[in-house]
C-alpha cells in the first residue's frame, strides 16, 4: 500500500515538471499587437461634422493609431453613400486651396493624424441627404489591409470650413472658402 502511494506520488511529480519544461507553443508567445487589423488600432475622438444641407461639408476630429504597426486609411463611407474623400491643405495663406489626398492617410504608431478646418479633413462631395446640428453620423474607414472601423461624428453648427476646392484644375459648383472661417472657435491640439 505505502509502495502504491508512493509510487503514484512520483508519477504525479514526474508529470508535474514535465508539463514545466514543456516547450512553449511559438506562436503562443507573439504579441498579441502583431495579429491585430490596421482597424482595430485606430482611435477617434473629437470628430464632428459641420451641418449642411446640401453640397459640400467636412468632418473632423484626431484619429489616433494605437498600435504597434503604421495604419493607412484608403477610403472612407457612410451609410447615405456620399461620397467621402481625404483632403489635405495645398499651397499657404491666400493661395492656399483644398485637394483629395493622393493614396490614403497614414498614421505611424502612437501619433496622430489631426483632421481640422484649414488643414487636412474629410470632405463630403455631394450631400444625398442633409447633415442637422445635433444629429450623429456614422463614418466607416476602410484601410490597406482590408480591415474597417466606425467612428461616431456629431453634426455641428460652423460658419468656417469653407475651404476652395482644388479639383482638376477647376472648381465645382460648390466651393468653400477656408479664409472667412474663425480658428478662435476651434479646439487645436498640439
Amino acid at each position: 500500500m505505502k509502495t502504491t502511494k508512493t509510487t503514484a506520488a512520483l508519477l504525479g511529480l514526474g508529470l508535474l515538471l514535465a508539463g514545466c519544461s514543456a516547450t512553449p507553443d511559438p506562436a503562443a508567445q507573439t504579441p498579441a499587437a502583431q495579429h491585430e487589423t490596421q482597424a482595430q488600432a485606430l482611435q477617434a475622438s473629437d470628430t464632428w461634422a459641420k451641418a449642411a444641407k446640401d453640397g459640400m461639408s467636412a468632418g473632423f476630429g484626431t484619429l489616433h493609431n494605437a498600435g504597434s504597426q503604421a495604419i493607412e486609411i484608403t477610403g472612407v463611407s457612410d451609410a447615405a453613400g456620399n461620397e467621402i474623400q481625404l483632403h489635405e491643405t495645398v499651397g499657404t495663406g491666400a493661395q492656399a486651396s483644398m485637394k483629395q489626398m493622393d493614396g490614403g492617410l497614414t498614421i505611424e504608431p502612437g501619433q496622430d493624424a489631426v483632421l481640422e478646418p484649414g488643414g487636412s479633413h474629410l470632405m463630403f462631395m455631394d450631400l444625398k441627404q442633409p447633415l442637422a446640428a445635433a444629429q450623429r453620423t456614422s463614418l466607416t474607414f476602410t484601410f490597406a489591409d482590408g480591415s474597417s472601423a466606425a467612428a461616431d461624428f456629431e453634426i455641428r453648427n460652423f460658419s468656417g470650413a469653407n475651404e476652395n476646392y482644388e479639383h482638376g484644375g477647376q472648381k465645382p459648383e460648390h466651393t468653400m472658402d477656408h479664409s472667412k472661417m474663425d480658428h478662435s472657435k476651434m479646439k487645436h491640439d498640439g
